[in-house]
């Protein structure tokens, strides 16, 4: 089985991997497309391995691609061999997805919206529910909630820009140069350039600060929270200090960490995006050969949506 191999912070295509079996409430899933992610460049500096090996997560061969789509090879307790599926794996103890063959809890997939292809499927599992969990989950968004969204035009923001605007909320988004009009289309009422204006300069207050640029301090911006508001940081893990104080203060730090797929929330993004309240944003799609491509596709700038990759090659 062909699939990207890391070893010693290096990652390689290799054909001669085991094809893995399912276990009870498990399927096997063939994978079509999978994403790109900055987790799979943390994964491969090793940045997730000592939290990893404190959960006792085994060590798999591949260990790159967190959301994929793909098609059900074995009959499973909810899914049956041909079923068109998407989601992602557990992040820390689960199989990733760079690779042909993936096999997967049940629990963490659902049925892939049925007016996308298989590339455009693998663009939304982790960006939707987390942007879904951030808002709704830890911001408690509703009608008129004021909500800055920094990192607005990349494969997370995307989506909290358009799950926000199905709660109506009132969206200010941060984004690079010449996003303005494409964020505005997908439901921003205001968009700030970053490299045109700083951050903590931003005069008005928000009911919900989240950022995805894994940047920003909550002391640099807890000036712009309103007095009940919430600052919800993409990786809680450099926040930790600031989460723990949150019983001495009215405004607080959100601990987002949606580790895993589910697939009655990823049922629910697929209703949105049957209904057309959400689309995917693709950025690129590269063959799974161009894999060092698409890497340095995540490490650029300007980008909008999700980078992917056509793992199947059909």
């Amino acid at each position: 089985m062909k699939g990207l191999v890391l070893k010693n912070k290096k990652v390689t295509l290799q054909d001669d991997l085991e094809m893995p079996v399912p276990k009870k409430d498990e399927v096997l899933v063939k994978i079509k497309y999978a994403a790109v992610h900055s987790f799979d460049l943390e994964n491969i500096e090793g940045k997730n391995k000592l939290i990893a090996k404190l959960m006792g997560a085994k060590t798999y061969p591949v260990q790159t691609g967190i959301e994929f789509s793909g098609v059900v090879e074995t009959d499973g307790s909810r899914f049956k061999k041909g079923d068109k599926v998407f989601g992602y794996p557990d992040l820390v103890k689960g199989a990733k997805a760079h690779q042909k063959y993936i096999v997967i809890p049940e629990k963490l997939i659902a049925l892939m919206p049925t007016n996308l292809d298989f590339a455009e499927s693998a663009a939304i599992p982790v960006g939707a529910l987390t942007s879904l969990v951030a808002l709704e989950d830890i911001g408690k968004i509703k009608k008129g909630t004021k909500v800055l969204i920094n990192g607005a035009a990349g494969g997370l923001g995307v989506y909290a820009v358009q799950i926000a605007r199905m709660f109506d909320a009132d969206i200010t988004a941060i984004a690079g140069a010449n996003q303005e009009e494409f964020l505005k289309e997908l439901g921003a009422n205001r968009v700030i350039n970053y490299k045109e204006q700083k951050l903590q300069d931003e005069a008005s207050k928000y009911d919900i600060l989240l950022d995805l640029t894994t940047k920003v301090q909550f002391s640099t911006i807890k000036q712009m929270l309103e007095p009940n508001g919430v600052f919800i940081p993409a990786d809680p893990f450099t926040h930790l200090f600031s989460i723990f104080g949150n019983s001495l203060r009215k405004k607080k730090v959100g601990y987002l960490l949606v580790d895993k797929g589910d697939d009655k929330q990823l049922t629910r993004i697929a209703k949105w995006v049957e209904t057309g309240q959400m689309k995917p944003i693709i950025d690129n799609v590269y063959s799974f050969q161009a894999y060092e491509q698409a890497f340095q596709r995540t490490k650029e700038g300007g980008k909008r949506g999700r980078i992917v990759m056509n793992i199947s090659g059909d």
